[in-house]
């Protein structure tokens, strides 16, 4: 599997998270002092900073 194959499937993995929960990118965004447009670059799969990712799957749990 390729880089870009792996990071679809995280950012797909979080969206999938995000929703199940029933959370809008902005409650994301204020639970993890995050920007609307960081939280939908690691849902896109874009290259963005672990720690950004880190923060959402923890604002998840």
């Amino acid at each position: 599997m390729d880089h870009v194959s792996k990071n679809f499937e995280a950012a797909n993995a979080l969206r999938k998270a995000r929703v199940a929960k029933g959370y809008s990118m902005e409650e994301v965004a204020i639970t993890t002092g995050l920007t609307t447009a960081e939280i939908a670059a690691a849902e896109r799969g874009d290259d963005v900073p672990a720690h950004n990712v880190e923060r959402i799957e923890q604002a998840l749990k």
